[in-house]
């Protein structure tokens, strides 16, 4: 009447189980890594938005004044500070470092000055998935 075979669940795999904990506290605690993935998601979907003379550009909400910045590269530092490189609207080159508590941004289209005989940056800048 009763099988005599049991049931055994199968065992997890080990690395992606692994993996799953690690990429859940990572999100849970908010380590720059995972800010700057969604930054580069918000990023890709406003710049998929922009006239073909267009490039991105961003308002940095911060210094006790915004800050212009037409955005060349981003980049993290884990834990906590996202680093944004670029040049601000009277063409000073600037760096931003950020903790990642702190960041707030306005993406704005930003328009490539005639002098500088170029073509918008599309994906705006230089992403790199390394750490600086």
């Amino acid at each position: 009447m009763y099988s005599k075979e049991f049931y055994q669940p199968s065992r997890p795999n080990l690395d992606t189980l692994n993996e799953s904990i690690q990429r859940g506290v990572q999100e849970r605690f908010g380590y720059a890594n995972v800010m700057y993935q969604r930054l580069v998601e918000e990023i890709a979907d406003f710049e998929s938005h922009l006239n073909p003379d267009e490039e991105m550009a961003a308002y940095f909400a911060s210094f006790g004044k915004e800050i212009y910045l037409q955005i060349e590269s981003i980049s993290y530092r884990d834990p906590y500070y996202i680093i944004f490189s670029g040049t601000t609207d009277q063409g000073q080159k600037a760096r931003i470092v950020q903790h990642i508590s702190q960041t707030s941004i306005l993406f704005v289209p930003g328009k490539v000055k005639s002098d500088e005989n170029r073509k918008p940056r599309r994906f705006g800048f230089s992403i790199s998935a390394e750490k600086e």
